[in-house]
């Protein structure tokens, strides 16, 4: 297991670190982000190391010292990133980790997310649907009643656009392929952005039902049920332009005008600090959009 900590602003970090040491004594290390970039790998034997980033980095570049670590160790086949607003079933990694081997085709897959706060209730069943026509994303599944998941996930994962990021696997194959995430985004597409660019590269995308993990949605940015705070709501509307100029361009202008609908309801709501947020991410047009791996 690595922890990759973006620079906490509370005591947390002491926390992780006398926990993780009681628990696994000689089994832990800590690593610094300038030491994995220097090319430090996992001890032998290491049951846990935590990684001090030493700054906010954001979701894909505070993972992607994590998963540059992890690929050191040649036996490393599959990595899990997992939000830190998580709880899963003990079951939930392995039911990932035998769908994917029993189908090399596959290159992410994706659980099922469950409410935390309401666990009778999906959040998604692995994966979303894009439209890039409005740059909006569908969770497949989302409020349905806990019992509604399918029994064979193989169907529905046919039309993902994305495993979400809260939980996803992915292959050392598919990571040594296409990459890592893109760390231009920051907050949000992450996924979207490495899955898409996964089925250019020929993998396919998969969802394991049986795979449950609870999710404090937005605990991390203040995106709960309720309303999503100005920062998360700078990055969403961002994101949505960034993405769709670098893989969907033609569609720019009508992502536009639906982020602009977005933005009048919310000024009706006279929500303003979420407004001008929105619209802040809106005019910060990107002037180029490099894929970094």
């Amino acid at each position: 297991m690595i922890v990759c900590d973006n620079a906490s602003a509370d005591d947390s970090l002491l926390q992780l670190a006398n926990w993780a040491q009681a628990r696994f004594s000689d089994s832990f290390v800590r690593l610094s982000r300038a030491a994995v970039n220097e090319g430090a790998a996992l001890p032998a034997g290491a049951a846990m190391a935590l990684v001090e980033n030493g700054a906010n980095l954001g979701f894909a570049a505070g993972n992607n010292v994590g998963i540059r670590l992890a690929l050191r160790d040649a036996g490393c086949q599959y990595v899990w990133v997992l939000n830190n607003d998580t709880v899963v079933k003990p079951d939930a990694l392995q039911q990932t980790v035998d769908l994917m081997a029993g189908d090399p085709g596959l290159g992410m897959c994706g659980s099922t997310l469950v409410y935390f706060h309401a666990p009778a209730e999906i959040q998604a069943l692995g994966g979303a649907v894009y439209s890039k026509w409005t740059g909006r994303s569908r969770h497949l599944g989302a409020f349905a009643p806990l019992a509604s998941v399918p029994a064979d996930g193989r169907a529905l994962a046919l039309q993902f656009s994305y495993v979400v990021g809260a939980a996803m696997l992915v292959s050392r194959a598919f990571v040594e392929r296409v990459g890592l995430m893109t760390e231009d985004y920051f907050l949000y597409c992450e996924e979207i952005d490495w899955a898409t660019r996964g089925l250019a590269a020929q993998f396919r995308l998969g969802y394991a039902p049986l795979s449950t993990v609870f999710h404090k949605e937005g605990a991390s940015v203040g995106t709960a049920p309720g309303g999503g705070s100005p920062l998360s709501l700078y990055f969403l509307y961002r994101n949505r332009l960034r993405f769709g100029w670098r893989f969907h361009a033609a569609f720019v202008p009508t992502v536009l005008w639906f982020c602009a609908l977005d933005i009048a309801k919310l000024v009706l709501r006279r929500r303003w600090p979420q407004a001008r947020a929105a619209l802040r991410g809106l005019v910060q047009l990107p002037r180029a959009v490099p894929v970094t791996t």
